[in-house]
């Protein structure tokens, strides 16, 4: 009996790195697939760390990354999702995820038994700053995290 392999998603289309002096910001575009998350947090946590951020700042931004990755690849609307994480030395860690949907995004308060709908909640907790424009779920880390190189 033949084992099927569990199909591999393809690669990302558009990847953009554009580093201006302290600013840095990657830019992905993808088709959606769970295992994207764990892909875009990995590369999360080496473009910060590799930008001299603090060492709890970049596992604050890795799983802001995955929860607002894993709610545009389960709920979007698109068969495209586009990424991005930007840094200055001189301001926050910001996170754009552009899922296509343009409903608002709601903070839930699960029950303990309920094993989905804490994502935004952590996001809301752990963010500076988090919001919706248009189709596209922001948040950012704060500042004072960064540390210089």
């Amino acid at each position: 009996m033949t084992r099927s392999a569990t199909p591999t998603p393809p690669p990302p289309t558009a990847v953009d790195i554009r580093d201006g002096g302290d600013t840095v910001r990657l830019s992905i575009s993808f088709r959606p697939h769970t295992r994207r998350v764990a892909h875009l947090r990995c590369i999360t946590g080496t473009l910060l760390r590799e930008g001299g951020i603090d060492q709890d700042a970049v596992e604050i931004a890795q799983l802001l990354v995955s929860e607002i990755v894993t709610n545009a690849v389960v709920h979007g609307r698109t068969d495209r999702v586009r990424f991005s994480i930007s840094y200055d030395r001189s301001s926050d860690v910001l996170i754009e995820v552009d899922d296509g949907r343009s409903v608002p995004i709601e903070v839930r308060n699960p029950e303990a038994d309920d094993e989905t709908g804490r994502g935004i909640l952590l996001v809301a907790a752990l963010a500076r700053a988090w919001g919706r424009r248009g189709t596209c779920t922001w948040c950012t880390v704060a500042a004072r995290e960064v540390r210089a190189s």
